[in-house]
């Protein structure tokens, strides 16, 4: 059955996240994902912890982040803290990040990283003292006071690209990526089968973000994408308009229905609704709450 979770509205004050955060709890919505986005107006691992004391139902998704912002180390000891917080409800996304941003803090951001943090990040959670001499990371004896409270603590891998979905099948716990194109999810499907794990998780996202000047905004950049667009199956330059919106944005609560039943039909797991403005959540809640799976 699909599942309904939101991503926490970047331009949201932080003073103002706490009633959203409990409007949200027990409202239908399987989870709230606190991105790590250079813009918002708050800082990831504290908003993550005002979303786990906030809510006592909703899972927490926090990502998607990077292990170059952060070593998996800081990553590890922050989930582990917010699993026990929230007995048991954290779950992540991680991915090499925004390359530009990466550019300008300095920081090379090599894709092996990517595969290398997450077997950190297993290791630590699990209770394990690590030591490993990767291409990216080096960790000499390290080990955390205390591991996850779940098992295994879920960790997804953001893709827009099949490469990154061909990782995430051998590494990961699922595949987050973006759209509700065909093609790309049944590429995803085909991925999550061969990873050969039950619970291996599709989460999808598409937008709502009005006014139109802002959505065109918002499509002008995630559209740039090319392996994005390759995965849809859209050449660069040649998409139109319509087809990026169709994909990648919601226009109301008919359109929510009409996607979601595709998604059902496709075997994706979870659609995840980004949005950009606070007073929106009530509405995407009453929209949700509406529909029958």
């Amino acid at each position: 059955m699909l599942k309904f979770s939101l991503e926490l509205a970047v331009k949201c004050p932080v003073a103002e996240l706490a009633p959203y955060l409990r409007e949200l709890d027990g409202s239908g919505f399987y989870r709230v994902w606190v991105p790590d986005a250079p813009n918002s107006q708050w800082e990831l691992w504290s908003a993550a912890t005002l979303a786990v004391v906030s809510t006592s139902q909703t899972r927490v998704g926090v990502g998607v982040t990077s292990p170059f912002q952060r070593s998996p180390a800081v990553i590890a000891h922050a989930a582990a803290t917010l699993d026990h917080l929230s007995r048991g409800r954290i779950d992540l996304s991680l991915g090499r990040g925004i390359r530009p941003f990466l550019e300008h803090i300095g920081v090379p951001g090599a894709d092996v990283g990517v595969e290398e943090g997450i077997e950190i990040l297993r290791r630590l959670l699990r209770g394990e003292r690590v030591t490993c001499k990767g291409e990216v990371f080096h960790f000499e004896d390290v080990q955390l006071p205390f591991g996850s409270l779940q098992e295994r603590l879920p960790v997804l891998i953001a893709a827009m690209s099949e490469r990154w979905m061909k990782v995430a099948s051998s590494v990961a716990d699922g595949i987050h990526t973006y759209s509700v194109n065909e093609r790309l999810l049944q590429t995803a499907r085909e991925w999550a089968r061969r990873a050969q794990r039950p619970d291996f998780a599709i989460v999808t996202t598409v937008a709502y973000i009005e006014p139109k000047e802002a959505r065109e905004r918002w499509l002008d950049s995630i559209g740039s994408s090319q392996g994005l667009l390759s995965l849809m199956g859209v050449e660069p330059g040649r998409g139109s308009w319509e087809e990026l919106e169709e994909s990648l944005t919601l226009s109301g609560e008919d359109d929510l229905r009409r996607k979601a039943e595709r998604l059902e039909r496709l075997g994706v797991d979870e659609l995840m609704i980004a949005y950009r403005r606070p007073e929106d959540l009530p509405v995407l809640g009453e929209w949700v709450n509406r529909l029958a799976f």
